[in-house]
């Protein structure tokens, strides 16, 4: 459970790292999926969430993997399972569950963003107290959004080309059509190819990386 009525989540959406994940990342370094890489970018992208006063949720596909990620995260952070269909609907639903359970703010994140900090969350939060009836958008540089952040359960999942450039534009569109403020943040890289993997400062990530350059050149 969230906790306390007005409670405010900090949720991240993710594939369990034993499970796989991150396919074209792995095949253009040419290399298997490793779950010590992904295991890291979430351990990193939980770090960069931890604010104080927030509660952390994670939200795990396959369902049957939650105890994985249990014994992975800490134990404050509250596991369970995604919600079934699309990203638009599993994203929609999941913020749905947390302010059912109360929750005032969620902020919802991937969990290939180890370079996130609390400081994007807090900006998020602030603007979200400044406008409740507005929409927080963090624009990622392949044109989609790496968080989303609302008061209630935006109606903005539906009309968008997942996984396309055009997510972020087709998203402000379709806020903007019903009249709903947005606002954004800060830009940021998520991982999805080897630049972005390269360019992360993130303490595990990095060690992934640097572990595995250094094996190539011995």
């Amino acid at each position: 459970m969230v906790g306390v009525p007005g409670a405010i989540v900090v949720a991240v959406l993710t594939r369990a790292p034993s499970r796989g994940g991150k396919s074209r990342l792995f095949a253009a370094l040419g290399c298997p999926p490793d779950a010590t890489l992904l295991s890291a970018l979430l351990l990193d992208t939980l770090d960069g969430v931890t604010l104080s006063g927030t509660t952390r949720v994670v939200f795990v596909d396959p369902a049957d993997a939650c105890d994985d990620v249990r014994a992975l995260v800490p134990r404050d952070v509250d596991v369970r399972a995604q919600p079934e269909g699309s990203l638009g609907e599993r994203m929609r639903d999941a913020m749905a569950s947390l302010f059912a359970e109360g929750a005032s703010i969620v902020v919802l994140v991937g969990s290939d963003l180890p370079d996130i900090t609390t400081s994007t969350i807090g900006d998020a939060i602030a603007m979200l107290r400044s406008e409740p009836a507005s929409l927080v958008l963090g624009p990622a540089h392949d044109g989609g959004y790496y968080l989303i952040a609302a008061t209630t359960t935006p109606n903005v999942f539906d009309g968008v080309e997942w996984g396309s450039p055009r997510v972020l534009a087709q998203t402000r569109a379709v806020a903007e059509r019903q009249g709903l403020r947005v606002q954004l943040i800060d830009w940021l890289r998520d991982v999805d190819t080897p630049d972005d993997l390269r360019a992360v400062r993130a303490p595990r990530t990095r060690a992934w990386l640097a572990d595995r350059e250094g094996n190539a050149h011995v």
